[in-house]
């Protein structure tokens, strides 16, 4: 097993130096160690749309909710996955009509018009090409002949680079990305929700918070969970910031 990155061991340290520092100050702390460690980097979605400022853009880039067995574009969400979905509507409410952008997939369209029900909204939703799941695959017939058409390989290439025969560059795939998303911004609203697939998403979170957050699959099990993603806030000049976002508990599902 390849040794856990310096930086992610670094941000684990400096955390527990935080939670410790607590103790010594306070005699308490609410969050164990295990929590802290396991939701590096992840913002509580509610915060993060609390804290907007009403100059300020917001797209929510989020994996979609829980799904079924059934892995093809017909797939759909589990009851429960509607409900979760729901629930993070409820989370990013206000009076404002929102957007949605979805990929072609079943539990894409299904997890937008369930975040859409819990706000209230009309949904209003198009379908975008740059949603699916394969964005930051370059060839994936040469992935596949590698062995690398799993969470450990894309994980670890999100975080190290290499695999040039089978993904892109992960800087400037992401930065296409976002190019393409300024050129929709002005058909878009203030509030705006897009949903893609954990091999999109993952990559692009791993990019937006510089390699700090911790989907460090291939060494700790570790990967994006069901609604999480990253909070793209741009300002009145244009300018964005990024946070990655956890619509649920926790922002990793870890196995």
């Amino acid at each position: 097993m390849a040794p856990f990155p310096i930086f992610a061991k670094n941000e684990v340290m400096k955390k527990l130096m935080l939670v410790v520092a607590a103790v010594i100050m306070c005699g308490t702390v609410n969050l164990s160690a295990q929590e802290t460690y396991t939701d590096i980097g992840f913002n509580d979605i509610a915060d993060v749309f609390a804290g907007l400022k009403k100059d300020e853009t917001v797209v929510f880039l989020l994996r979609h909710g829980e799904r079924g067995r059934d892995y093809s574009k017909n797939g759909l969400l589990t009851e429960n996955g509607k409900a979760q979905a729901r629930t993070v509507g409820g989370k990013i409410d206000n009076d404002e009509q929102a957007f949605y952008a979805h990929s072609d997939y079943g539990r894409t369209i299904q997890t937008c018009e369930n975040i859409a029900i819990g706000r209230g909204d009309e949904f209003i939703h198009e379908e975008w090409g740059i949603l699916g799941g394969d964005w930051y695959r370059k060839d994936i017939p040469a992935i596949r002949q590698n062995g690398w058409d799993n969470w450990e390989s894309l994980s670890q290439w999100a975080y190290e680079g290499g695999k040039e025969e089978g993904f892109y560059n992960l800087e400037e795939r992401s930065k296409e990305w976002l190019d393409s998303l300024k050129a929709h911004l002005p058909s878009m609203k203030r509030i705006n929700v897009l949903v893609s697939h954990d091999y999109m998403v993952t990559p692009m979170a791993v990019y937006t918070s510089d390699k700090q957050v911790d989907l460090h699959y291939w060494v700790n099990r570790k990967w994006i969970n069901y609604l999480a993603g990253v909070a793209i806030i741009i300002d009145k000049k244009g300018n964005m910031t990024f946070k990655t976002v956890r619509g649920l508990d926790s922002g990793v599902l870890a196995r």
